[in-house]
């Protein structure tokens, strides 16, 4: 986060609680912001930086709302604009009165400013507090032709919410602390990719774009673009997501490691689970040691014996391409004398940096060297290899132009998947239950092209 945003929010004092934690912790300690939920990557990177605590010491209240005056101050701050000091008996009034001066609020905006402000309010002002318009004629929301939805969709502020019947920008919500919270980070990065710098940067890209987090993001015209219909995916009698088309047809999976413990596989099978991608081992975040995950053998094992498929992942923490290749050679030895017909997949994820983990600013072009090493090492041996990995690192750490002779293994914990790119099997649920496994498994599907 830019210093400008950092020092000025670090007096506020508002009901929004965006005072300083008394001592600042070096992870979430909120329970209603669970890791897999959208907004925890936005919630965490603005905590971290001192921007925003919760509403108590243990909750953030991500569905609580935001009020007029709350927004005001978070998008003028955001923006660039100075902290402001009341004008009238309301902590706020400084703000509105400089939003007003500066022509910023809509002329049919009718709110106090202690009332909670929809989504489309506060639109309308972040478009006319850092005078966006619009990059495309693309209007994608069903609910909304508002100006202001469309440009900021355009630039990646608010990317709407995915339905069965389409893209909604629902207009008339009352913004939450969890969507607020994504925007102000947005519209930093936003304010930090038009900040000029020296020395100039090199001639900017050229090619069709899109926006993702506030950042451009140019299209690889070499990687194929995902053609899966949203409107076919269909949840099963036992609660697995399947999906059948012309083109494709599916087969359902899990992934696992120790965390799932003791796993009873014929259950398992007899839920209707087909595949099942198993943690093989990992790379130490610290001493950077390869380990074995305890489980892999019995995993294996165990799936194998009922009928299910199997393929195996390996949580890297590569910090070279040397590394990549050796941790796909970890991997190939532990597997003599088992047969798989799924991929060996490249699984990086980044550490808490207050774990001072070797991987800790990693240089995006690196991280890419090494799942290119991996994937090679694996290939060489006559093995299907894959990279797992969510949507920000997709689009904004790897360099996919390096990657399009991989498939890809997207994590994306939603109903229906956004992702531009073809991927072949999709990670979409991080809480699933499934009969032989105690507690939460990661639920997966596996695209299959008709042949």
């Amino acid at each position: 986060m830019k210093q400008k945003i950092l020092s000025l929010l670090l007096l506020c004092c508002l009901s929004f609680s965006l005072a300083v934690p008394a001592s600042a912790a070096s992870s979430l300690p909120f329970s209603d912001v669970p890791s897999n939920i959208w907004y925890y990557t936005y919630v965490k990177d603005l905590y971290d930086s001192k921007v925003i605590n919760g509403t108590t010491a243990t909750t953030f209240s991500p569905q609580g709302t935001v009020t007029f005056g709350q927004a005001l101050k978070l998008i003028l701050l955001a923006a660039g604009y100075e902290e402001q000091a009341p004008t009238t008996t309301h902590w706020a009034s400084g703000y509105y009165r400089l939003a007003s001066q500066k022509g910023f609020l809509p002329s049919n905006l009718n709110l106090t400013l202690d009332q909670p402000i929809t989504r489309l309010q506060i639109a309308s002002i972040a478009v006319r507090t850092l005078g966006l318009t619009r990059t495309s004629s693309k209007s994608p929301f069903s609910d909304t032709t508002d100006q202001s939805a469309l440009i900021l969709y355009d630039h990646g502020v608010f990317t709407g919410v995915e339905t069965e019947t389409g893209l909604l920008f629902k207009p008339n919500d009352n913004i939450t602390r969890a969507e607020v919270s994504a925007v102000i980070w947005r519209i930093d990065q936003l304010e930090e990719e038009n900040t000029p710098t020296t020395p100039a940067p090199p001639a900017e890209e050229t090619g069709d774009y899109f926006y993702f987090g506030g950042k451009k993001v140019y299209v690889v015209e070499e990687l194929p673009k995902s053609t899966y219909d949203n409107s076919l995916f269909q949840v099963n009698e036992n609660g697995f997501l399947t999906y059948d088309s012309d083109e494709y047809t599916c087969k359902i999976g899990i992934d696992v490691s120790r965390y799932q413990e003791n796993i009873d596989w014929a259950a398992v099978k007899g839920a209707g689970v087909q595949f099942a991608m198993l943690r093989l081992g990992y790379r130490g975040y610290g001493s950077g040691a390869l380990v074995m995950d305890p489980y892999f053998q019995q995993n294996i094992q165990g799936a194998q014996a009922n009928g299910i498929e199997v393929g195996v992942y390996f949580f890297s923490q590569a910090i070279t391409p040397e590394e990549g290749a050796e941790e796909a050679r970890f991997c190939l030895n532990a597997l003599k004398g088992y047969h798989i017909t799924y991929p060996i997949v490249f699984d990086w994820e980044s550490y808490d940096s207050s774990l001072e983990p070797r991987t800790d600013g990693l240089d995006d072009k690196i991280l890419t060297q090494c799942a290119v090493a991996f994937c090679e090492e694996v290939e060489a041996a006559g093995y299907q290899s894959m990279v797992y990995s969510n949507l920000t690192y997709f689009y904004l750490h790897f360099d996919l132009n390096q990657l399009v002779d991989y498939p890809l293994w997207l994590a994306q914990y939603n109903s229906r998947p956004s992702f531009y790119y073809h991927f072949d099997i999709w990670q979409y649920s991080g809480t699933g239950k499934v009969p032989g496994i105690d507690g939460n498994v990661d639920l997966n599907i596996h695209f299959i092209p008709k042949k």
